[in-house]
């Protein structure tokens, strides 16, 4: 037998038992994957529930808002309506006293659930001599439901012509 020959046989023996030792060591690696992978997994679906919640959330924030704001404009002008009226008999005439504004809600409340509060205020401005009287209305819806709660006020300025 040549050296050659007997050098080549010990080399591949040995490569087969390093082989077999490397096997054995990277046995428990895979379980360590697996679990790294579910575990980013699971914070990946965890942070979308949560993005999900916070934006309906938000939608329910800005539905609130919508109705407070439209129950307020409606109010500014229920007040805007009584202060200058259609006919002219009574154009001009009217003052802030004569405001009282008590929207009244459908019966089965479509659109406006959870709004009750509204309030309006209307004060005036006595015109001196050859000048219109200028009249502010302030008007102020509140929405609320169990979570959420939020007002909207608007005002309103104008003028006898």
């Amino acid at each position: 037998m040549s050296k050659r020959y007997i050098s080549a046989m010990y080399h591949k023996t040995r490569s087969r038992k390093q082989n077999c030792y490397s096997v054995k060591k990277q046995s428990g690696s895979a379980i360590v994957i697996a679990i790294f992978v579910i575990i980013v997994i699971s914070l990946l679906g965890a942070s979308l529930i949560s993005l999900q919640r916070d934006s309906a959330e938000g939608t329910s924030y800005e539905v609130y808002a919508a109705r407070a704001y439209l129950s307020a404009y409606s109010a500014s002008e229920i007040a805007l309506a009584q202060l200058f009226p259609l006919n002219a008999a009574s154009a001009g005439l009217a003052t802030c006293a004569a405001v009282t504004v008590e929207p009244t809600l459908p019966d089965n409340n479509a659109g406006f659930h959870g709004c009750t509060d509204i309030k309006v205020i209307c004060s005036s401005t006595l015109a001196s001599a050859g000048l219109a009287t200028r009249y502010k209305v302030v008007s102020t819806a509140t929405c609320q439901s169990s979570q959420i709660n939020t007002r909207r006020q608007i005002t309103v300025e104008a003028t006898n012509l």
